[in-house]
């Protein structure tokens, strides 16, 4: 399983072969009672080019971006819809990732967690204790990594989970673990450079 400290790195692959597809999920419980209305966590996929500027890379193609607003792209899709809630038994939010579908341009994928309306409802990941974000490998099931999110920087509403990075033709992937306080989905379409 992938390192739990931060920067900690892991091949996709079995047996010496490429992993062609591997599933991200997030699963959270709401906190009861604490007048801050519905916990919407979302979890969304950027299929970067990392050679096209910025700190991570630029949006290979906006078309593959993977997110409650586009759940079916050619290489990726949301499996259980948009959780609005928490309310699911088992995973509340997956994405399927096709590594072998994605552009051929791409070469990282940034794995992102945010809090639909966080800022206008005062809610951060610290109060939403048992968030987690993991992910599989889709053909057997084995976890190979997972976070937790209320671990992360005090007042986190978004954060980068993990991205995925690709040599040659095997893909691996890096535990980032990285909060960001007072950022909603949005700020990761603009860090990720995409020009409306």
């Amino acid at each position: 399983m992938l390192p739990m400290q931060k920067g900690g790195r892991l091949p996709l692959t079995k047996n010496s072969a490429p992993l062609k597809e591997i599933r991200l999920e997030l699963s959270w419980t709401p906190p009861q009672n604490n007048g801050k209305g519905a916990y919407d966590l979302d979890t969304s996929a950027f299929p970067l080019d990392s050679k096209a500027g910025g700190a991570m890379g630029s949006i290979a193609a906006v078309e593959h971006i993977c997110y409650w607003g586009q759940q079916k792209t050619p290489s990726m899709e949301h499996l259980l819809g948009d959780s609005r809630t928490g309310d699911a038994e088992g995973p509340d939010e997956a994405i399927l990732i096709r590594l072998h579908a994605l552009p051929r341009n791409c070469d990282v994928v940034a794995l992102v967690g945010s809090i639909d309306k966080a800022l206008a409802r005062g809610q951060t990941f610290n109060e939403v204790a048992d968030a987690t974000m993991r992910i599989f490998n889709h053909e057997n099931d084995e976890l190979l990594g997972q976070a937790k999110l209320a671990e992360l920087d005090a007042g986190s509403t978004g954060c980068l989970f993990a991205s995925l990075r690709k040599q040659g033709e095997v893909w691996s992937v890096e535990n980032v673990s990285q909060g960001y306080p007072g950022k909603e989905l949005p700020d990761f379409f603009h860090l990720f450079g995409y020009q409306e």
